[in-house]
């Protein structure tokens, strides 16, 4: 949630175009940032009400590298271009600058975020409830291997297990 509302984003925002003093004085009216002040009007003159409404949006990499070339062909700085594509933080379009300097235009793609997907479960189980006969060579090979890692499994557990044995009892003695 953002810090300031829009009812008191859109105050101040009339306040300053109302021409009753500058982004500081009105920004050390309201208790505010100056800087605040400045990204809020220039951001409604350019896009009206919409601009304080807050929505997540997962731009696209040609998205990125077009606002990044508009900001070179018109010598924009980015808080302007910030402010004429809409885009909240300006210091998104700095990462995106650096994130191409560094990368190219593979660096602006979208990174999927999270965790990543959980392994689909194997499908050993139906594979071993199959009958021999309606199994193809893949998934007889692929059951003979599955069967053999279970017995080598099994022969080691039995092997600690017996190792374990032995040393209890030669504690005991």
């Amino acid at each position: 949630m953002s810090k300031y509302s829009k009812e008191f984003k859109l105050a101040v925002i009339h306040h300053y175009l109302s021409g009753r003093g500058g982004f500081k004085t009105v920004a050390d009216r309201y208790g505010v940032k100056y800087a605040y002040v400045r990204k809020w009007v220039h951001a409604f003159k350019a896009h009206g009400q919409q601009s304080l409404n807050k929505s997540y949006v997962q731009y696209t990499g040609t998205f990125k590298l077009s606002v990044l070339q508009h900001m070179e062909q018109h010598q924009l700085s980015i808080n302007q271009a910030a402010s004429h594509f809409n885009i909240p933080a300006p210091s998104t379009i700095g990462q995106w600058q650096r994130l191409y300097n560094e990368g190219g235009i593979t660096a602006l793609e979208p990174k999927p975020k999270g965790r990543p997907p959980m392994s689909k479960p194997s499908d050993i189980k139906a594979l071993l409830a199959k009958p021999l006969t309606s199994l193809t060579h893949e998934e007889l090979l692929r059951k003979a291997q599955y069967l053999e890692v279970e017995n080598a499994y099994l022969k080691k557990l039995e092997a600690l297990a017996q190792q374990k044995h032995l040393a209890s009892k030669n504690k005991s003695k």
